[in-house]
């Protein structure tokens, strides 16, 4: 199955962020659903998905102002939404997004290369700096029941893991 991690647009610009925006240096691991339309199927057909996801992010966050903020385990979440070619088999897809962490927005352009079950992801932030790292399958998911999905009406959601490390830092 590919997995198409995506990402979009939420509110204006540095809502959230009352000083502009921020910096974060670290590493975050999120879980969530990866909603795709039309479903995945065998043939590559163009489409589009939203992903939503939830985890803890570490870290520091540095504000507008130069404020450095430690973070441990810091609450997390995660929505995206982006389109392309898409298949069971990979392609890739582009969007935007937004990762809010400890209750700070970072806006983000979104990129992603898709294999069987998994996709390399690079996230550029709206005010400079990226991230990378790679979105697959929840282990608990059964690969007999994406198979017969795939081979037949479709996938049209899924449960993903999400792992992003900055490169060194993504500011949005």
């Amino acid at each position: 199955m590919a997995l198409a991690l995506l990402i979009g647009t939420a509110g204006t610009a540095f809502a959230g962020n009352r000083h502009g925006p921020i910096t974060f240096e670290g590493n975050c691991e999120l879980s969530g659903v990866l909603r795709q339309s039309p479903a995945l199927t065998h043939l590559p057909q163009d489409g589009s998905a939203t992903a939503r996801a939830q985890g803890t992010c570490s870290g520091t966050l540095t504000g507008a102002r130069g404020h450095v903020r430690r973070v441990e385990d810091a609450p997390s979440r995660y929505f995206a939404q982006a389109s392309g070619s898409m298949s069971c088999g990979g392609g890739s897809s582009d969007g935007t997004g937004v990762l809010r962490i400890a209750g700070r927005k970072i806006r983000f352009a979104f990129s992603e290369v898709r294999g069987p079950g998994v996709a390399a992801v690079t996230l550029e932030g709206r005010g400079g700096g990226s991230a990378s790292g790679a979105a697959h399958v929840a282990e608990d998911t059964d690969p007999a029941e994406i198979a017969a999905k795939c081979s037949g009406p479709g996938l049209d959601s899924a449960e993903i893991d999400i792992n992003l490390a900055t490169t060194p830092a993504i500011s949005g």
